[in-house]
């Protein structure tokens, strides 16, 4: 684990001291973090052992002796090569989406240092931020831009990642506390630093992946609050998760804006998502993401929100479990009463179990909230007896609602509750309260306010190749049955001789919302099926129809296209199983 030591001083001093560029074999005295020294040493001796074009590698010098001279060769080869690919992947591609570190710094030397020292064994590495200010202003200071990592993964696969994490952390600094004199919010900063192995490549193959070890984290504890930071594994599992959602679906300008605009934490969030246009808010992604790490199905939701997108992140490899499940209906009445900490989903299931006939056949679903900070959001999904899924959310009033759910026990329905609360937006800590709710799900006969089960049906049914479109929108589709394709370009509409611009139709928006996305295409003189993405891009499902059918999609989507059109996207990578 990594953790940014913080360090408040007003009045932050932007000068510079002259220092000589290092040898190879200079000697330091460093003072090191304590809490986190394997022997709780505030001060070691260390020798620079590799120097690429921005980075100094220095080797504790008690670590150094310790090892055989097989041992010393290969740690001289490992620094060498982390040194080289500092320069030319991690150095380049961080600054390119995060900023620039401070640079030449506190020192005056552009090139940062790395200390490789033993720490405890659940220490990744860190930063302090003590380093960057003078001696006259903290003691201790080695005033430097300074990375501490683990002796102890020196050798290991994900030194890389590691190195990546930490180096967005000076990044953070510099983009935060120098230029605008703002702390951020420990979990974004966390966040951030959990993608920048992504953005270096290192998730590209998943197995033994540093991604892949956060995902196994996240399944293992995924209520844990996003924004309450214990310095815990949990902690990383989460923020790594939602970042590599928020990234997916906004693509890798949202951490560029969040970082350079002068807002910390949500607000940084809120503010990129106005900078580029988007309407969502925060709370908006936050509940999207608590649904897709549930369901994780691109085939429901009209933008994809309700999955990863990340061709790694797929429903075999991510899907959350309920947190708790209730059967037995219609005769169980189920009363619970429960609280959470902010930005921390939960999935409540409710579910009949076999299909039965009954006067009792509507689920009462209650949730109520009395605290005096509840600001709850509560989706919920609905899944009947064919798979049929939608997603919908409480209309609470005064932080109680409720909602009917028809034909519950004689379709075999099942329903997914997710609260979460959304009252605090910054300042948090590492001990946040919990808010407390209840909930109450009962069989009813009487229906006061009834779901209308038919909404996946198309209100009108268009014949099949009818181009329709949301009065005041722009996206044309296309329909097949109860599923609409968008024609992404007028190019690709012009290459069909048969579609005329003069026969779209202007439809109600809820009209449209009726029908179901799709985004599968196969060209008619060929058997591959792509999956299309909104940015212009289409990837080849790599995988055998059996496969196709396990993994949740549908032949029934799969658009039958022109070469031209086939040939008009981007190929990306492939979608595998």
């Amino acid at each position: 684990m990594k953790r940014v030591l913080i360090f408040i001083i007003t009045g932050f001093f932007i000068c510079v001291t002259g220092v000589q560029a290092a040898d190879l074999g200079e000697q330091i005295d460093f003072y090191v973090d304590s809490t986190y020294d394997l022997y709780s040493r505030s001060q070691i001796t260390a020798t620079l052992k590799a120097i690429g074009n921005n980075v100094y590698f220095y080797v504790e010098d008690d670590y150094w002796n310790k090892l055989n001279g097989t041992y010393k060769n290969g740690l001289r080869e490992e620094l060498e090569n982390l040194a080289n690919e500092f320069d030319t992947v991690i150095y380049p591609k961080e600054r390119a989406i995060f900023g620039s570190e401070w640079s030449p710094g506190i020192d005056n030397d552009r090139k940062i240092t790395v200390l490789i020292t033993q720490l405890v064994s659940n220490a990744g590495g860190y930063i302090n931020t003590f380093d960057e200010y003078h001696k006259s202003q903290v003691s201790n200071s080695n005033e430097r831009e300074m990375i501490y990592l683990n002796s102890v993964n020196i050798f290991s696969p994900h030194n890389k990642s590691f190195l990546a994490h930490e180096f967005q952390h000076l990044i953070s600094f510099y983009q935060k506390k120098v230029l605008y004199d703002i702390e951020e919010e420990v979990w974004l900063n966390e966040a951030r630093s959990e993608y920048a192995p992504t953005i270096c490549g290192y998730s590209n193959v998943y197995r033994n992946s540093y991604l892949a070890s956060r995902v196994d984290t996240f399944l293992d504890e995924p209520s844990d609050s996003l924004t309450e930071w214990k310095n815990n594994v949990d902690d990383y599992g989460v923020a790594s998760l939602f970042i590599h959602y928020l990234v997916a679906h906004y693509g890798t300008d949202i951490l560029t804006s969040m970082i350079m605009n002068s807002y910390a934490g949500i607000s940084s969030i809120n503010q990129a998502l106005t900078d580029l246009g988007y309407a969502e808010r925060f709370s908006d992604v936050f509940a999207d993401w608590a649904v897709a790490s549930y369901l994780n199905n691109c085939e429901i939701g009209s933008e994809k929100e309700y999955c990863y997108l990340d061709s790694n992140l797929t429903y075999q490899r991510l899907h959350t479990d309920y947190s708790a499940s209730y059967s037995g209906f219609p005769n169980l009445i189920v009363s619970r009463s429960s609280s959470i900490k902010d930005w921390a989903p939960y999935w409540y299931r409710f579910r009949q179990g076999t299909s039965q006939q009954t006067d009792k056949d509507t689920l009462k679903l209650e949730f109520a909230s009395l605290d005096n900070k509840a600001d709850f959001q509560v989706p919920y999904i609905i899944t009947d007896q064919n798979n049929q899924t939608t997603v919908k959310f409480f209309d609470l009033e005064n932080q109680q609602g409720t909602i009917y759910i028809p034909n519950f026990t004689s379709l075999n329905k099942t329903v997914l509750m997710i609260p979460f609360n959304q009252y605090k937006e910054k300042g948090f800590h590492n001990n946040e309260p919990s808010t407390s709710f209840s909930f109450t799900a009962s069989s009813v006969t009487d229906v006061p306010i009834i779901e209308d089960e038919e909404e996946d049906q198309p209100i009108v049914n268009y014949p099949e190749g009818s181009l329709i479109r949301a009065k005041g929108g722009y996206k044309v589709y296309i329909i097949n049955g109860n599923y609409k394709r968008w024609i992404q370009s007028a190019e690709i509409f012009n290459a069909y001789g048969h579609l005329r611009w003069e026969d779209v139709i202007d439809i109600e928006p809820e009209e449209l919302s009726q029908y179901q996305d799709a985004w599968l295409i196969r060209a008619s003189d060929d058997r591959k099926v792509y999956e299309v993405n909104a940015d212009g891009t289409k990837h080849w499902l790599n995988m055998t129809a059996e496969q196709f059918t396990i993994s949740g999609r549908l032949w029934d989507m799969v658009y039958i296209v022109n070469s031209y059109e086939r040939d008009f996207y981007t190929t990306g990578v492939d979608v595998m199983f």
